[in-house]
């Protein structure tokens, strides 16, 4: 017998094929010269159609490829398991084509030079968003020709309208706030940001998947209030990491990068929960300006507490997102798979 481990089991493997070939069909609508752009948008790090070398499909080694349409689809048959399936996955197509265009608009807003963006510029981005964001209420509304009633799919349009204008808003916070000092923003107001953009994309994913499978009022609160959290503790997590990560650059090069290069990155203002954090403590961060050779250990420092806090927060907020899950799991438990994808696990 062989002692070389054995790949691990994709969990998701069957429901990724599904959720793909609903893709392809609905992809199949679109003029080809547009097509294949629409297509390369899926083809980015973590959507549903990126290519992962590992058996598992995932683009990190946490979560899988295309998990949020996964969480749609896993949710709707928690609560009906016997829900057909061409509904259950146009649903959760919706969910994946919504995040999938709000990524890019966010990339663009913030300048960002992703691979994407270079390989097909700007303008192209900017249209493909458009089409995502088409394309997301046209799977939705292709769900009356199997069958499924009007209120239903208004429902879920309307759901869909009111993220839409939640995490626009609280992007748009976001720009503003790049505008102001780190030391005028609150903990409190990075957090509403953070629910308002990451908070309000997974509520989306959890109340559709709950919506389509024809669950009360009360149920849907319950995923909605849950993922909310979870996305949350998401976004402050997120933001630790990418402020951590360049402390970690600064360490390791400091003739090159050192405390200029964090001062070069956090430039563009991008008030995170660490930075406004760190604020507090750094005089030199509170002025918006680089510090002195003798302020430039408080000023790190100062940058390395904001993240150990966020981290904190962002702990707690899954926690409390954890009680939410054992509450719902009262009921009936949740699947392995849907834990797993949760973070549960």
């Amino acid at each position: 017998m062989s002692n070389k481990a054995q790949p691990p089991v994709n969990p998701f493997a069957a429901q990724q094929q599904l959720l793909r070939e609903r893709l392809h069909l609905l992809l199949s609508t679109l003029h080809p010269a547009l097509r294949g752009d629409v297509k390369r948008a899926f083809e980015e790090s973590g959507k549903l159609l990126f290519q992962s070398s590992n058996t598992v499909g995932a683009a990190d080694s946490t979560m899988p490829v295309g998990s949020w349409p996964l969480l749609t689809l896993l949710i709707a048959r928690h609560i009906s398991p016997d829900i057909d399936s061409t509904i259950a996955s146009y649903v959760a197509i919706a969910t994946e084509c919504f995040v999938c265009a709000l990524d890019l608009l966010d990339d663009v807003e913030d300048e960002d030079q992703t691979p994407i963006i270079e390989e097909l510029g700007t303008a192209r981005a900017l249209n493909i968003s458009t089409t995502l964001l088409a394309l997301a209420h046209q799977a939705l509304l292709s769900l009356l020709q199997h069958g499924v009633d009007q209120a239903l799919v208004l429902r879920l349009l309307g759901a869909i309208q009111e993220a839409t204008l939640v995490a626009t808003s609280g992007q748009h916070r976001d720009l503003l706030a790049e505008q102001r000092k780190a030391s005028d923003l609150t903990r409190e107001e990075c957090i509403e940001i953070a629910a308002a953009k990451a908070g309000a994309i997974m509520r989306l994913a959890c109340q559709l998947g709950a919506i389509c499978a024809g669950a009360m009022d009360a149920e849907c609160a319950e995923f909605a209030e849950m993922a909310e959290l979870l996305g949350i503790a998401h976004q402050l997590d997120n933001d630790a990491h990418d402020l951590y990560y360049l402390l970690e650059l600064a360490d390791a090069s400091p003739g090159i990068a050192g405390v200029k290069s964090v001062k070069t990155d956090l430039a563009r203002g991008k008030k995170t929960l660490p930075v406004v954090i760190a604020a507090s403590i750094s005089r030199s961060l509170q002025e918006n300006r680089e510090p002195t050779d003798g302020e430039k250990q408080e000023h790190m420092q100062a940058l390395r507490e904001g993240i150990m806090t966020s981290w904190a927060i962002s702990l707690l907020y899954r926690e409390r997102a954890n009680d939410r899950s054992q509450a719902i799991s009262v009921r009936k438990s949740l699947a392995p798979e849907l834990r797993l994808l949760l973070g549960f696990e």
